[in-house]
């Protein structure tokens, strides 16, 4: 009966309340309710006798006669298929289809999902005949065969039986053909008008669109405990202190919790060792959030804050906070999500002693003020610890310094994992591992993620220093003086892949410092001076420590196979995607040109001021005022239409580099005096830099820009310029820098 009656759920609705309230908290089983007596209302009597009706002039279903012809009516709609099953005892061949007595054998409909609403007209007809086949072999696979309806002629062509299957068809078509090949059918046209049941059923499933909520919680109600941009630079910033968390305890915290929690000679309670924070101290969680998250850590994630504060604090529903701290921070939006290192799920190179694999390659970071352009990686594979050699460019000189260097204060290495770039493979870094006795691994050309533990530590390194460069103000040719943070960071936090443990203590055995330290210091501090010991206890302390270590690398080793097993079974969905109009966006940059590395990914933020089909939106710059159509995928979320648009906001925008169209380069083609020179030699960068006038500004805002900058921006205007300057020096400057660029 549930499947026969139209809105079942609808009709019985008012008896089921009935029954449930009738058998109360008894047994639910027919024999148990055939003992209750049961007294209807008017309108439960009127319910009955609703059902009634509907079971009185529902569709009788019959039994296939042996002889009869068996007939299948499909047809598909946008969202919904159907297939109506017939019968016709004595089948009168002067008589069109429409009018032969039919007996009603089965009704089978269904709607599209996901992809499928996706699909063509062809597609989804098709899909239509193929489900009859599928679910009703019981039915079709008879010595007879049976014939085919359906309202869609190209259908006639695709599935024809008495003839090969066609060339054209292709994909789900042709395994579709394939999958009829099993029964025997005709298949007939038949006009729309005709085919009234099956359309009829497939539109059954178009319901009206219902209005619906976006956000049950709206973001504003939470605008007032968003980050700001750089929230330590905030004069109203206070560093807690253990003061401050012995108040936040007696003012959040009850009796029976408080009593369960050791209290210390301080006045501060600790459970496991740790310092306990009340959930509803949230002034206090965001203060010790913003330290372990933001300025020199990186702003380096989830994991890494929940190892830096689980180490000392003892959070209720730590994750989940951290959670709904991370996504107000407004400056990961800029250098989270991008390009993937892709992985694929076969044997790749794994060691489980420290020191025993070395990989390492060479990023390059792009101009800075002086020398340097590239960064030496070096990376142990046990232990994730690396090292940052800063060097002007990529030679074998600096590869054979570097891994001497490592040489020096840790041991030689046993394998050294690289590419094959000619600053590995050569002889001098060949007759260096020749003579430590080791062995080079190249991995395949155009195929980085073979070495791929080095190009995710690569992908760390420009996440850092994109996010340090917008936190600290600094021009992004500074990047040098950021190393040593950047190596700190990655080697003194914990990550999931090494079982939580840092880089640094894996590999060194000591323990990491934590930023939290000045919030907390502890009150059993080590002195800072120690006695001397024996000769007994120095070798006792160092057996314990190598005990500690390889103890530490088995529970890596067990992580490891932990997180790959779970990689692979992850699955993988589409994240969709809507913005409103108001709503705050950052927009992709993507440039042909050899782009700055360490540019962020995303920009921004703009505003929404118009939404089109296809999941294009209009967005507004803020500084500028341009608008353009971006698409959804070049799209992310970064504030609701409440965000309080600052000058500190306007800065941040405009510090990002907004992008201006050249007007000219000023110079020789201009009149102006012959004594008045329009470039100049920088001593500090070793460059010329030009006069450059912008599109839409006034020219006392033109400014000097690097000329090897501006030529791999427009090399077109530039040639002109140098050609029109007649100085042979900056000739000569510009012949090199023509040649170093075809070279790449």
């Amino acid at each position: 009966m549930r499947d026969s009656l139209i809105s079942y759920a609808g009709h019985v609705q008012t008896l089921q309340k009935r029954l449930d309230v009738t058998l109360g908290n008894g047994k639910r089983t027919k024999r148990a309710a055939n003992k209750l007596p049961v007294t209807f209302t008017d309108a439960e009597k009127a319910a009955f006798d609703q059902v009634k009706d509907c079971l009185a002039s529902a569709a009788m279903l019959a039994h296939p006669s042996p002889d009869g012809v068996l007939s299948v009516f499909t047809d598909a709609s946008d969202t919904a298929w159907s297939v109506i099953v017939t019968d016709v005892e004595k089948w009168q061949s002067d008589k069109p289809v429409a009018d032969q007595t039919h007996r009603l054998l089965h009704c089978l409909t269904g709607t599209f999902s996901g992809s499928q609403e996706n699909w063509s007209v062809i597609e989804k007809e098709a899909f239509a005949i193929v489900a009859a086949c599928d679910k009703l072999p019981h039915l079709l696979l008879r010595p007879a065969g049976f014939r085919l309806f359906c309202d869609h002629r190209n259908l006639i062509h695709a599935f024809a039986p008495d003839t090969t299957v066609k060339e054209h068809i292709r994909g789900k078509l042709l395994r579709w053909a394939m999958r009829l090949g099993e029964f025997r059918y005709e298949i007939h046209h038949i006009a729309g008008e005709d085919n009234v049941w099956a359309d009829m059923v497939s539109r059954w499933a178009r319901m009206p669109a219902t209005t619906s909520l976006r956000r049950v919680t709206t973001r504003g109600q939470q605008q007032q405990d968003r980050l700001l941009l750089r929230p330590l630079d905030d004069d109203d910033f206070v560093w807690p202190n253990l003061d401050t968390i012995a108040a936040a305890q007696r003012k959040f915290g009850d009796k029976a919790e408080l009593s369960r929690l050791e209290e210390g000679d301080d006045g501060v309670r600790r459970t496991d060792s740790r310092l306990w924070i009340p959930a509803e101290a949230t002034n206090l969680l965001r203060r010790l959030y913003i330290i372990a998250h933001c300025g020199p850590q990186g702003h380096r994630g989830r994991d890494a804050m929940l190892a830096h504060i689980g180490r000392i604090f003892y959070v209720p529903h730590l994750r989940q906070c951290v959670d709904r701290f991370l996504a107000s921070c407004l400056l990961c939006h800029h250098v989270k999500g991008g390009k993937v290192v892709p992985r694929p799920w076969s044997e790749t190179y794994r060691c489980n002693e420290r020191n025993q694999a070395l990989h390492w390659d060479f990023l390059y970071l792009g101009e800075s003020f002086g020398d340097m352009q590239y960064l030496l990686v070096l990376k142990d594979d046990a232990s994730h610890y690396c090292e940052l050699v800063k060097c002007e460019t990529p030679t074998s000189t600096v590869a054979a310094d570097a891994i001497m260097d490592w040489h020096s204060r840790f041991g030689i290495p046993r394998d050294w994992i690289s590419d094959q770039g000619s600053h590995f493979k050569n002889e001098v870094v060949n007759e260096l591992c020749t003579r430590l006795k080791c062995q080079q691994i190249f991995s395949p050309t155009y195929s980085s993620w073979i070495n791929g533990s080095v190009e995710r530590v690569n992908r760390d390194i420009l996440q850092v220093l994109r996010v340090l460069i917008l936190d600290y103000k600094l021009n992004h040719r500074d990047w040098p003086r950021l190393i040593p943070i950047v190596q700190a960071s990655l080697n003194h936090t914990a990550v999931p892949s090494p079982a939580g443990k840092t880089p640094g203590e894996l590999f060194t055995g000591l323990e990491p410092p934590s930023p939290l330290q000045s919030v907390f210091l502890g009150p059993d501090v080590s002195p800072s001076v120690q006695p001397a010991r024996t000769s007994a206890e120095i070798e006792s302390s160092l057996a314990q420590l190598r005990a500690r270590v390889r103890d530490m690398h088995r529970a890596v080793t067990d992580a490891r196979l932990k997180q790959t097993l779970l990689n692979k079974k992850r699955e993988r969905g589409d994240n969709m995607v809507n913005f409103n109009v108001g709503d705050y966006v950052l927009r992709s940059r993507v440039d042909e040109k050899r782009q700055n590395k360490l540019l962020v990914t995303w920009v921004g933020p703009y505003a929404v001021t118009a939404a089109h089909a296809h999941n294009v939106f209009t967005v507004k710059q803020l500084v500028t005022g341009e608008e353009l159509d971006v698409h959804a995928s070049r799209l992310k979320f970064f504030a609701d239409k409440d965000l309080e648009v600052t000058e500190e906001l306007l800065e941040h925008v405009a510090a990002q580099g907004i992008i201006l169209r050249v007007r000219d380069l000023i110079g020789p083609t201009l009149v102006v005096p012959p004594m008045l020179v329009r470039h100049r030699w920088n001593d500090e960068s070793r460059s010329y830099e030009i006069l450059v006038g912008w599109h839409g500004l006034e020219a006392i805002e033109d400014s000097w820009e690097s000329l090897t900058a501006m030529f791999n921006e427009v090399s077109t205007l530039v040639q002109a310029y140098v050609a029109a300057a007649k100085d042979s020096k900056l000739e000569r400057h510009l012949e090199a820098l023509e040649a170093s660029t075809k070279r790449r």
